[in-house]
């Protein structure tokens, strides 16, 4: 089944998407602020981005954040993502995400479950359901997987991968992205890390993410990233943390040609 409507927003990402469905989702904005780079990280202030980080011992944990998309007011992007620790080395997560405009949305929900086999690896998976629908043209909706793992390496340094959608799963003639990054952060100390990491999907160029992360006070954590494959992007970021457990995070992404992308996003975890 074939979706034109897609066309429509190829002004907002400058891609040749008339031959695949379900695009990449806007992170939240603590990941937006690192320029997308944390497949690597080994804590789960920025939500899950590797299902290997259910294994790191959270045991509760909500996030709930919004994109204004190249700040157009018609394009919607919502993130919505919630875990609980199961057992000692195990834990599950719930996500989330809705992107779109008025002729054409998709919404992608997220069943994940990771646990810590040794004392430094990790392991992960997801299972997704994914929907597009398309004024006029009707609704698409497919199921596909993902697996992922974390590893600290040295001992300053972790390594993560993830795969999703390693079947090359299709909608008709529509083919839904297999994607792969792998990347690796160094955490300095408490107060500074660097991560870094290489997305590619089958159909384009891979993609090259670097990001960094300063916490000058206990209450403050600064951002900044970049992103570039065939237009640079760049990041920046900020994070509070209030009481009782709850943080704030805001975030803009720049890109050359379309502009300021904005995020917030409030999360509680323990």
């Amino acid at each position: 089944m074939r979706l034109p409507v897609i066309i429509l927003l190829t002004t907002f990402w400058q891609l040749p998407l008339s031959a695949q469905v379900f695009m990449r989702p806007f992170e939240n904005a603590a990941g937006m602020g690192m320029g997308g780079a944390t497949i690597a990280l080994p804590s789960l202030a920025a939500g899950i981005s590797n299902e290997g980080q259910l294994g790191l011992g959270g045991r509760l944990g909500f996030w709930a954040g919004s994109a204004l998309p190249y700040g157009q007011e018609g394009w919607q992007s919502v993130h919505i993502q919630g875990i609980a620790g199961i057992g000692k080395f195990g834990g599950a997560g719930l996500t989330i995400d809705h992107s779109g405009a008025d002729l054409y949305r998709e919404q992608r929900y997220r069943l994940a479950y990771g646990r810590r086999l040794a004392e430094s690896f990790y392991l992960g998976g997801s299972a997704d359901v994914l929907r597009a629908s398309a004024q006029e043209y009707g609704s698409v909706t497919m199921a596909t997987f993902g697996l992922s793992i974390l590893a600290r390496a040295l001992p300053k340094v972790w390594v993560g991968a993830r795969v999703q959608n390693p079947l090359q799963q299709k909608i008709g003639e529509d083919l839904v992205p297999t994607v792969l990054k792998i990347g690796a952060t160094w955490k300095a100390s408490d107060l500074f890390l660097l991560s870094f990491e290489t997305e590619k999907d089958l159909e384009r160029k891979a993609m090259i993410k670097a990001g960094m992360e300063y916490r000058p006070v206990q209450l403050l954590v600064i951002r900044a990233g970049i992103r570039s494959n065939e237009i640079t992007r760049m990041a920046f970021g900020a994070g509070l943390q209030l009481k009782h457990k709850l943080h704030i995070d805001l975030a803009s992404e720049w890109h050359p040609s379309l502009g300021l992308t904005p995020a917030a996003l409030i999360s509680w975890r323990m």
